[in-house]
């Protein structure tokens, strides 16, 4: 009896590792397309580039809140602030210090920036350039599974003298439909699924994935050779 109990261990845990070899390079598989379709998307247009050495005085505004969903511009802007402050040639100003001066003089920073507006915010805060934008979509995750949260937005690099652009972009983030698919072939799947981001984290890696490109595009002519 103790040898057809030892037997029967030994076949199941055979079994076992034949499923495992079978399925593992499969798993291996989904998880790097999952990964790879789970990626915010971003795209930045660089007009004007920063000279070398030169220092920009950049205020970022809080950005337009998406329809129903009211504080979602302020978190966005925020996010891309404490991005954009890896940028050595831009100097941010300090939100705290902004918000105060633009009270001071009644002055909102939601909405279009027209060149006048944009001359009249930077002469206050003393800024050479604005950063304004928008939360363009903002979906709630719903009932934990179905729909998955998604988020984006768009920013622009407005000069506060003239309102030339120097750069805008826009950037998205959410789950690709692939990453659905995983779930049914592989278990691990249904835990990405159920305990899948929100939208606010969304949110965060879509501003993020937005200024980092701007980083990168800000100091690619910075590296290049003469």
């Amino acid at each position: 009896m103790p040898d057809q109990s030892a037997g029967l261990f030994i076949d199941n845990f055979q079994a076992m590792r034949y499923i495992f070899a079978v399925r593992k390079p499969l798993s291996i598989l989904l998880t790097s397309l999952v990964f790879l379709n789970a990626c915010s998307t971003s795209r930045v247009v660089m007009k004007h580039f920063p000279e070398p050495n030169q220092k920009i005085r950049v205020a970022v505004l809080p950005f337009k809140d998406a329809p129903n969903a009211p504080g979602s511009g302020e978190a966005a802007s925020q996010v891309m602030m404490a991005e954009l402050l890896k940028i050595p040639s831009y100097e941010i100003i300090e939100r705290g210090a902004m918000d105060q001066l633009l009270k001071e003089q009644s002055l909102s920073t939601l909405g279009a920036i027209d060149p006048q507006s944009a001359a009249n915010i930077g002469k206050i805060l003393g800024a050479d350039s604005l950063v304004v934008g928008a939360v363009t979509e903002y979906q709630e995750r719903q009932d934990m599974i179905f729909p998955p949260a998604k988020a984006a937005l768009t920013a622009r690099l407005v000069r506060a003298e003239s309102g030339t652009i120097d750069w805008s972009g826009e950037s998205a983030a959410g789950w690709h439909p692939l990453k659905w698919v995983s779930a049914v072939f592989w278990p691990l799947g249904i835990f990405w699924l159920v305990s899948s981001p929100s939208v606010q984290d969304r949110l965060s890696k879509a501003s993020r994935s937005l200024a980092s490109d701007v980083a990168s595009q800000t100091a690619a002519p910075l590296r290049s050779p003469k």
